[in-house]
């Protein structure tokens, strides 16, 4: 089944699709491109200590791993949620507090049925203190 992931902004509404797969892909190298609607100035920002959004499961599966890197990054971070599974119909907090050096970060979802979700330069900071929606 196809998941989709719903970036929700200020101004604009970013929906990314996305294939299945349950191989762990790298992020995207430096090249990456901005969200749709984010300013170049904004995915430049830097030196924001934390972003904090809500991830909301809208899907009828369980969101099992969480992973957010830089762009520039090709190594995965480690999984946000760690011992925690978002499961379908809810909604968890999601921060990122690494000192966010840069806003553009690759974003990849697992679920328990083997489906994954890479979303590639994501601005983070045009996303804080709003919901990410991941929808079937």
């Amino acid at each position: 089944m196809i998941k989709h992931l719903v970036l929700a902004a200020a101004a604009a509404t970013l929906l990314a699709a996305c294939g299945s797969g349950g191989d762990a892909a790298a992020p995207a190298d430096a090249a990456a491109a901005p969200a749709a609607g984010a300013p170049a100035a904004a995915a430049e920002a830097a030196g924001v200590a934390e972003v904090k959004f809500n991830l909301k499961n809208a899907t009828s599966f369980t969101l099992t791993h969480l992973y957010m890197s830089p762009a520039a990054s090709n190594d995965w971070d480690n999984d946000i949620l760690g011992e925690q599974v978002v499961a379908a119909g809810e909604t968890a907090e999601v921060s990122i507090d690494d000192g966010v050096e840069s806003c553009m970060y690759d974003l990849r979802a697992d679920f328990d049925d083997g489906d994954a979700i890479d979303v590639r330069g994501v601005n983070v900071c045009e996303i804080e203190g709003t919901t990410v929606t991941v929808s079937e």
